[in-house]
């Protein structure tokens, strides 16, 4: 969680204060605005400049358009627009707004930090809320009630283009040509923010700043809705440029700023490190002449590296060196933290002054409570105030790429962090901080054994049982495969290539993206054939089989591996692992419509986990014969069976534990049933709590199948607005993880309400979807109970 800073002022001054944490800042005015600020942006000289785009912003507060973007490059002014005009909107007498919100990404790039900070803010306890969806649900509410404006600063580190570890050193180039998937948000409820803040009523707004524009805001054939406005922003304009230097103190005309800035498209950053560079100058300090003399390559990006290098070339070695260090770190870095690694002395103190007069190095001073469990910070604290150093971006990738020696600086990081204690319970990502940032320096150092190590004994659990944050442990994992995924992860053993492949196989199919984990999965069989491993092949073919190529309809050959899986471990006489392969064999043929040979597989599995006292397992069969029930329309017998798979899950969570997934899929199950026989109070709670259960555990891969339930539900008692609502949010999971199976249902589900409603090109078009999906790899390999519907609503045509 965030660390937040509450402030009550009275006009323009601050009357009281008081603290949660370092990074967060709330105030109220005598107007009666709350204004919440984590990752508060630092103006590092005068704002100047941007009359066009500031009027533009300030005919948006006043037009009917609820969201707007702000898109550019690294460095173009995207956060000291926005935190400008936001402080102006502040100093007006009468606010349109009763609550301000500013949220910064760059820290985390986590949409979870902002759910909970906003909402504890509001007075809420998010974690009595249970899940992100919920807690996402109740921010909405919140924010709709009151005219409120949202900003949300870097947001394109919510998108997969800039996810992961190395987030903190990307750089435009790799991502000006970015599309697709690029541009979608990693987390699906990162998605539904920005598509739920971009509908927002009651006269509350959202502005955005971002590297690139997010997809999920995007309307069909990428074209933006009317409802949201969009700027791109450039470099400054050259009368703008001229002031600038003014305002740093700089001696120049008006024709020696353009020589200057035209090749580089007046790119704010890259002037302000002329500025530092002009001012530092032996020979004029303090005259931009001093910078006249450069040689600009080609195109922006290489003009921009171009004046990082003369502002890096300028500065004395040692502080290169200290700059290059603190670039090792993912985030800003406490003063205590640089004074216990690097030692508090008078240099180090000196080279970060000049960093930071030079343009490179942005200073924040902010409160110093009780450190929370994830702060990057171990040294005993003091001062009621804090100050911390970041960089920008940019910066920090072109300083990192010129650190001399990595290996030694993130050697001695690692000791450092290494001395960080474990914390007694884990109860959110904040409290994985420090074993996060010891696991970046490992890999950093190239030390990828023993991240693994590190990975698989402090974090693979509790990310995986507890948080649930599987994209996390993608992004932590891929770091263990410089090489690309395409090679195995750089580690020395054999065996611990294939439990990584293998665990960042099951985050992707968790994460919702199957498609991603395939040739991860097949990476992981193929070792263990060459290492002769009959077991973990056999198991490697159960999961890529029915974690990954049935969810996206690739049943023939996801046929082909469960058959072969049953082989090798009839082969080896492993009992459990053929009666798991029985049981994905069985449910694969009820999609397929094989329904006779899929419940003697079922029977066999059943027979076998019956007999070894395999509770959990046999609750799983009876789950599977209960869907095969409604497949074929028998919704008394698929009650039953359902039912046999409740009573079973209660029985393994009072012999074992409680395994959620199953009383997810159980509740489904028996929803289903009920409306299947007319029962739709029955049905309404079942479905209800499987709802509740699965986005409390973000079970992303059964969520599509629930919501379409409910579709139904709304649908068989005349709601079809709700039903359309429910169905639209099945359809854009579905899209977004490549479900195929699940598209087929709800295109059909869709078209049955184009029927209803007289539509008969949207009639004909969702059928026609539906039964492309649902074809599959072609009879006997298709989904056939889908393809079947799909051809009944074609014939009624």
């Amino acid at each position: 969680m965030g660390n937040i800073f509450f402030e009550a002022i009275r006009g323009d001054k601050i009357v009281h204060q008081y603290f949660i944490g370092q990074s967060t800042i709330v105030s109220e005015n005598e107007k009666g605005v709350r204004v919440y600020a984590h990752g508060r942006y630092n103006l590092a000289s005068q704002f100047v400049g941007r009359k066009k785009e500031l009027a533009e912003l300030n005919d948006w507060l006043t037009d009917d358009r609820l969201m707007f973007v702000i898109v550019a490059l690294g460095g173009t002014g995207k956060s000291a627009l926005a935190w400008h005009w936001l402080e102006t909107l502040k100093t007006q007498d009468e606010p349109p707004f009763n609550l301000i919100i500013w949220h910064g990404f760059y820290e985390t790039g986590r949409v979870d930090d902002f759910l909970t900070d906003v909402l504890a803010f509001l007075g809420e306890k998010p974690q009595e809320l249970g899940s992100k969806r919920v807690q996402l649900n109740r921010l909405l509410e919140r924010l709709a009630a009151a005219p409120a404006l949202i900003i949300l600063d870097g947001a394109e580190r919510l998108l997969r283009a800039y996810s992961g570890l190395s987030a903190a050193y990307q750089g435009d180039e790799e991502q000006t040509q970015a599309l697709g998937h690029a541009r979608d948000c990693v987390d699906p409820v990162a998605a539904d923010l920005l598509v739920g803040l971009s509908q927002l009523g009651n006269g509350s707004k959202t502005l955005i700043t971002t590297r690139l524009m997010p997809r999920d805001l995007l309307g069909r054939g990428e074209k933006m809705p009317a409802r949201i406005g969009r700027c791109d922003l450039t470099g400054l304009d050259p009368a703008d440029a001229y002031r600038f230097f003014t305002e740093w103190g700089i001696q120049a005309t008006p024709a020696e700023v353009n020589a200057v800035c035209q090749p580089l498209d007046y790119h704010p950053f890259c002037m302000a490190l002329l500025a530092g560079y002009a001012a530092a100058d032996f020979a004029n300090p303090g005259d931009l002449r001093a910078a006249a003399n450069y040689d600009p390559t080609h195109d922006l990006l290489g003009r921009r590296q171009h004046i990082l290098q003369r502002a890096y070339d300028n500065l004395p070695p040692a502080a290169q060196i200290t700059l290059g260090r603190l670039a090792a770190f993912r985030a800003a870095v406490p003063w205590e933290t640089i004074a216990a690694i690097f030692g508090d002395n008078r240099h180090t103190r000196n080279n970060l002054h000049l960093l930071e007069q030079r343009g490179l190095l942005q200073r924040s001073v902010v409160s110093n409570q009780p450190a929370a469990t994830g702060d990057l910070s171990l040294a005993t604290r003091h001062s009621p105030l804090a100050t911390s150093f970041d960089l920008h971006p940019i910066a920090r990738r072109y300083a990192y790429e010129r650190l001399a020696d990595r290996a030694a600086v993130h050697t001695q990081l690692i000791v450092y962090f290494e001395a960080a204690p474990e914390p007694p319970k884990i109860n959110s990502l904040a409290d994985l901080d420090p074993t996060i940032e010891l696991y970046h320096h490992l890999t950093r150092a190239e030390r990828y054994d023993d991240a693994a190590v590190l990975f698989r004994d402090r974090l693979a659990s509790p990310l995986y049982f507890q948080l649930g944050a599987y994209q996390q442990r993608i992004e932590l994992l891929q770091a263990l495969f410089p090489d690309g995924e395409d090679k195995p992860p750089r580690l020395s053993d054999e065996s611990d290539q294939a439990w990584t492949l293998n665990g960042l196989a099951n985050s992707y199919s968790l994460a919702g993206r199957p498609s991603a984990a395939v040739p991860l999965f097949q990476q992981q069989i193929a070792i263990r054939e060459k290492q002769g491993d009959k077991k973990n092949t056999a198991v490697g073919l159960g999961n890529l089989a029915y974690m990954a190529q049935i969810p996206i309809g690739a049943l023939a050959e996801a046929a082909g591996n469960l058959r072969r899986n049953i082989a090798l471990c009839q082969e080896i006489e492993d009992r459990f692992q053929e009666a798991v392969g029985h049981q994905e064999y069985g449910r694969l043929l009820s999609t397929c419509g094989d329904y006779a040979q899929s419940a003697a597989e079922l029977d066999a599995a059943l027979e076998l986990f019956t007999a070894d006292r395999r509770i959990q397992s046999q609750g799983i069969v009876w789950a599977y014969r209960a869907l095969a029930a409604l497949l074929q329309g028998e919704a008394a017998a698929a009650q039953n069976a359902a039912q046999e798979a409740l009573r079973l899950a209660d029985e393994t969570a009072r012999t074992r534990h409680p395994v959620e997934r199953d009383y997810v899929q159980a509740h489904w199950l028996l929803g289903w049933a009920a409306l299947a026989q007319g029962d739709h109070a029955a049905s309404q709670t079942r479905l209800d709590e499987a709802l509740r259960r699965c986005r409390a555990i973000n079970l992303v891969e059964m969520e599509p199948s629930i919501l379409l339930a409910h579709a139904r539900l709304a649908r068989a008692v005349k709601r079809n607005d709700i039903s359309f609502n429910y169905a639209q949010q099945a359809l854009t999971i579905a899209q977004r993880s490549g479900y195929v199976l699940d598209l087929a249902d709800i295109h059909n589900h869709l078209a049955r309400l184009a029927l209803d409603a007289g539509d008969t090109a949207a009639v004909r078009s969702h059928a026609q979807t539906a039964h492309d999906y649902a074809f599959c790899d072609g009879p006997p390999y298709a989904y056939q109970s889908a393809l079947d519907e799909a051809t009944r609503i074609l014939n009624e045509l």
